[in-house]
C-alpha cells in the first residue's frame, strides 16, 4: 500500500509540473510530460492488487450465523458463507445480508 501512496504522490506531482507547463511556450513539454503520465496511469490500472499477506489462518464461521439488523432491528441479519476476509484494521470480517430489509454489509468477528 505504500509503494502505490508513494507512486501517486509522485503522479500528483507531475500534473501539478503539467498545469504550469500548459502556457503556450512549453506545449510540447507538457504535451510530452502529459503523454507519459497516461502510459503510467494505464499501467497502474492493470496491476492486480496486491493480496493481503496472512501467516493466520481464517476463523471458523460465527458461532451465531443470525444477528440483529443493524437497520430493522429484525433478527434476520444472516451470515453469508464464504465471505470471511481479513480486515484492513487487523482481525477478521464476514459478509452479513438481512433477510428482512435487503441491508448488506461486513461486520468483524469476535
Amino acid at each position: 500500500m505504500a509503494d502505490i501512496t508513494a507512486r501517486m504522490a509522485d503522479l500528483k506531482a507531475r500534473i501539478d509540473e503539467l498545469a504550469s507547463l500548459a502556457a503556450s511556450e512549453h506545449r510540447e513539454r507538457a504535451s510530452s510530460l502529459a503523454g507519459s503520465l497516461a502510459e503510467e496511469l494505464e499501467r497502474l490500472g492493470e496491476e492486480p492488487p496486491a493480496a493481503p499477506t496472512s501467516t493466520v489462518p481464517p476463523p471458523r464461521a460465527p458461532r451465531d450465523e443470525v444477528e440483529r439488523c443493524p437497520v430493522c432491528s429484525l433478527r434476520s441479519y444472516r451470515f453469508q458463507r464464504g465471505t470471511i476476509r481479513e480486515s484492513e484494521y487487523g482481525g477478521f470480517e464476514a459478509f452479513y445480508r438481512c433477510g428482512s430489509c435487503a441491508h448488506e454489509g461486513w461486520q468483524a468477528l469476535a
